[in-house]
């Protein structure tokens, strides 16, 4: 398996602390009470949230993990109603994934999956969801256009191509080439151009750019042949 390069993994640190800040912990989990349902969870940001489940059969519920239940009629993602979800087939995947037997859905958002046979989940986090059946490439809850599932090859966070395309953040990477096309954490370059989180870097060398490890703000972390650069611009040392 291909080492994450140490840029990468600074960025994913930095990533999975703002993540941890915002996001919902998924022990959450489902309360019947008086004839009510309520999902209860904790966050960083609002400590314990209770919300009760709208139209829910509080006789026929059943939590089928901490984030996913039904009752006779519906199926909820934590507090979500999905609605186009058929409650007797749902079933749990990977968090936050589940499926039933017309479709699978990311965090309740249905994918509306072409070829349910062929369907491989290739990364699935609740930041980031890549998947491909015999026809398109999935990103989250987006069915990707003109892409080619049978070449997909997941990079890192946010970053995959196929033989056609390279794709970040779930679009594609306008005149990236795949062939040459190389992740360096919040960098990446090809051939002909550098990006930085996906914003193309104009001047930049591609030929001689590295990216570097730092947290310190003060410090480049990034260079060429030419320049040095601190989040994707030119670094002066007087800034």
């Amino acid at each position: 398996m291909k080492a994450l390069p140490k840029t990468g993994i600074l960025a994913l640190m930095l990533t999975s602390i703002v993540f941890l800040m915002t996001a919902c912990n998924t022990d959450g989990k489902y309360e019947v009470k008086n004839g009510k349902v309520f999902f209860t969870y904790w966050t960083v940001s609002f400590g314990t949230q209770r919300h009760e489940l709208k139209d829910v059969d509080a006789a026929s519920f059943q939590s089928m993990k901490d984030w996913l239940g039904r009752d006779a009629h519906h199926v909820w993602f934590k507090d979500r109603l999905v609605t186009s979800a058929h409650p007797a087939s749902a079933e749990p995947m990977e968090y936050p994934l589940f499926r039933d037997r017309r479709d699978y859905y990311y965090k309740g958002a249905p994918l509306h999956v072409k070829d349910l046979a062929t369907f491989t989940v290739k990364k699935c986090e609740e930041r980031e969801f890549w998947a491909t059946d015999s026809q398109y490439i999935y990103y989250d809850s987006l069915r990707i256009e003109g892409s080619d599932p049978a070449t997909f090859e997941y990079l890192e966070f946010y970053k995959a191509k196929d033989r056609l395309h390279v794709y970040y953040n779930g679009k594609i990477l306008p005149d990236a080439d795949p062939a040459s096309y190389v992740a360096m954490g919040t960098y990446s370059k090809d051939k002909s151009h550098v990006w930085y989180c996906g914003e193309l870097m104009e001047g930049a060398d591609p030929a001689t750019f590295e990216a570097e490890e730092t947290l310190d703000s003060d410090k480049p972390d990034a260079h060429d042949k030419n320049r040095q650069y601190r989040y994707g611009k030119v670094f002066e040392q007087n800034d």
